[in-house]
């Protein structure tokens, strides 16, 4: 089996891949990263691949790591922005200016069409768009998380938001904590719609991932698909090729 890392800047996700397909998976918290490694089942593992646009020590370490733990035989190798495979393209995009995630994202939504969008809904939202393999350009804004806790941090009067306060239809909170989760959901989809709107060419599909990419998907057009294990097919796809 595989073992595909995706260091981000707030966990460590990682998934056991084989055949195609993710049979185990998890995260680890950074501050706990060399007891969280070594709890995974070592003892199947055959290759390791990271991604990470954390910290580069962390990922120094991440590396050792998984060095000391995997048998000899055992390859850990890292996704560097010099070796993208030739399918893909940054076209005019800057290197040191896209993290290696959205690129891995990119890579896992590849076959999907020729012309498509990623929306990765996490923790930041992310929007990339690839035409003919390569690289468009994309945007980047809040979360819903991050949009939550900076509107609880930075006033004081709306106090904790929970998530189970909206409703499907967004319509006007009858109190604060509901007029703020609809309007921070409402924000992330019209952001969206905009942005897809906005494209300089004809989209063939938009692929949505992230940890808020379900409910996202729900809200947008027909035609959307959600693929949850985007990324760690991208970093699949970087290393063993289409």
């Amino acid at each position: 089996m595989d073992l595909l890392i995706d260091f981000g800047n707030s966990l460590l996700k990682w998934c056991l891949w084989v055949d195609g397909r993710v049979v185990d998976q998890g995260h680890i918290d950074p501050a706990a990263l060399e007891s969280g490694l070594r709890s995974l089942d070592w003892s199947v593992v055959q290759s390791v691949a990271i991604c990470s646009v954390s910290d580069p020590e962390l990922t120094r370490a991440v590396s050792v790591y998984c060095d000391s733990l995997s048998a000899p035989h055992c390859d850990v190798r890292e996704m560097h922005m010099a070796h993208l495979p030739n399918w893909f393209s940054l076209g005019s995009t800057s290197a040191d200016q896209i993290g290696l995630d959205r690129v891995a994202a990119m890579l896992g939504a590849f076959s999907h069409a020729t012309n498509y969008c990623v929306i990765d809904a996490g923790t930041a939202c992310t929007i990339d768009f690839v035409s003919d393999g390569e690289h468009q350009g994309g945007y980047i804004f809040p979360g819903l998380s991050l949009a939550r806790s900076s509107l609880t941090l930075r006033t004081a009067r709306i106090g904790g938001v929970a998530d189970r306060l909206y409703s499907a239809k967004l319509e006007p909170g009858r109190n604060t904590q509901q007029a703020v989760e609809h309007g921070i959901r409402m924000s992330l989809v019209s952001m969206c719609e905009r942005a897809l709107h906005n494209a300089s060419s004809s989209i063939d599909a938009v692929i949505v991932t992230g940890g808020d990419g379900d409910w996202l998907a729900g809200h947008l057009p027909d035609h959307v698909i959600v693929q949850p294990n985007l990324v760690f097919l991208g970093i699949h796809r970087f290393f063993r090729g289409l």
